[in-house]
């Protein structure tokens, strides 16, 4: 059996070199093995993009932050070894300390580093390494490598085979490119290069190249300071002495012309302003939604009031409050808080979804179908999502509308938990699965 799909699987390596194979990198201009096209780069990374800002909490609720952020970043692109690039830069509501890049340009930083920076320079630092990531490829090396280690095992051979790899393309490869290859362990070859790319972009694009070692120091102030919470960042962008040091070597060798430019700092402060201020309850919410994951919501709860209390507008604390308030069966405040931060944070998956699960839960059917319908407007065709519709239409007695979305679930996720749900559902409705 082997002997018969091992030639089959060297013939579906043949085929991926024919869609890919070597092509000449933009950075280094050297010929590399490379089984992502850059066609198939800029679609992944569009495909990727709503899911990965939607699982960062959404984007922060201020136009004119988001329209910074992406002037600055579009700056450094610009002046990028890949400036025709599809280039998107936003922040995101996480409260960790973090960045990350999507392939094809698409780039994200949190709030919670945001808050801790004082100058454009610095901004420009962090959306220049992670332009550097995407400028090299690197998420297509990562890609390649993990590829052709598969295609190295004959159980991999043999998987790929079965599955018909070779009438697939890149998008089928999605599961393969999760977080642990786009966000995470870079080599340390690959981290200096991004260094390197960053540092030339924010010095091209004017700035000053000061803003790179400031960046790095207030990451590695933050992780002596709390190292839990910074515990994100240095994952996928492990901090060393040498990396600082090498930046300050640079910077000391770079013309005085350079070195003296005026930092960016007023600008960066008004508007960030917001992020600023509210960075301790955001704080709070970091901490609140590690002891939720410990199912200790009593312990969150007061964590959620404060921070609701000091920011009532806001609109993902308060959906964090009212998981809480639920998780602690308070279900009377749970239901008023998820259908007003529902309202105020209309953008931001996780809240309308929420809202869905706790009416839902509370058998107000009408009121959750509208919630999913509008978590499916912000994010399409969630496993999860779909089955709160069934449910919901199931209460309202529409059962034929129930079991196309019990149905859909099946076809969307065969292997979930809400598959699994699903079927017994339509088994009570008389339905064979």
């Amino acid at each position: 059996m082997i002997a018969k799909i091992v030639p089959k699987a060297i013939l579906v390596f043949a085929l991926l070199f024919a869609t890919g194979g070597c092509t000449v990198n933009p950075v280094t201009g050297k010929s590399q093995l490379d089984l992502m096209g850059e066609a198939q780069e800029l679609e992944l990374g569009k495909s990727l993009y709503p899911r990965y800002t939607q699982s960062s909490l959404g984007t922060v609720q201020e136009p004119r932050l988001q329209g910074y952020v992406d002037r600055v970043g579009l700056r450094l692109a610009a002046v990028s070894h890949r400036p025709n690039l599809p280039w998107e830069y936003n922040a995101v509501n996480d409260p960790a300390v973090n960045a990350y890049a999507l392939p094809g340009g698409k780039i994200s930083i949190t709030r919670g580093l945001l808050a801790r920076m004082d100058s454009e320079d610095e901004l420009a630092g962090v959306l220049g390494h992670e332009t550097g990531h995407v400028t090299a490829r690197h998420a297509a090396v990562a890609y390649t490598r993990s590829l052709l280690t598969q295609l190295a095992l004959v159980g991999g051979m043999a998987y790929m085979e079965v599955n018909d790899t070779k009438n697939r393309n890149l998008y089928a490869f999605g599961g393969m490119l999760g977080a642990q290859l786009m966000l995470a362990h870079y080599s340390r070859a690959q981290e200096s290069q991004a260094d390197e790319l960053g540092y030339q972009y924010m010095v091209r694009a004017g700035y000053n190249p000061e803003g790179m070692a400031g960046l790095m120091e207030v990451l590695q102030s933050e992780q002596k300071r709390e190292p839990n919470f910074v515990e994100r960042m240095f994952a996928s962008h492990p901090m060393t002495t040498d990396r600082l040091a090498m930046a300050r070597q640079e910077i000391a060798a770079a013309p005085a012309e350079v070195r003296n430019r005026p930092f960016r700092t007023r600008a960066f402060l008004e508007q960030t302003h917001h992020v600023r201020e509210s960075r301790p309850a955001y704080d709070r919410l970091a901490e609140a939604r590690r002891l939720l994951g410990k199912d200790e919501a009593s312990k969150a709860l007061p964590l959620l009031r404060q921070s609701v209390g000091e920011w009532p507008d806001d609109g993902l604390l308060r959906a964090f409050l009212a998981g809480a308030e639920s998780g602690v069966r308070d279900r009377a405040h749970a239901l008023r808080d998820a259908a007003r931060a529902a309202r105020d944070a209309r953008g931001i998956w996780v809240v309308q979804s929420l809202a869905a699960r706790l009416f839902l839960d509370a058998s107000k059917y009408r009121e959750a179908l509208s919630y999913v319908e509008a978590a499916d407007r912000i994010l399409p065709d969630v496993a999860d999502v779909e089955l709160m519709r069934g449910r919901a239409l199931e209460g309202l007695g529409r059962s034929e509308e129930a079991a196309r979305s019990y149905k859909k679930v099946q076809r969307m996720a065969p292997d979930s938990e809400a598959a699994t749900e699903a079927s017994k559902r339509l088994r009570r409705l008389g339905i064979n699965p």
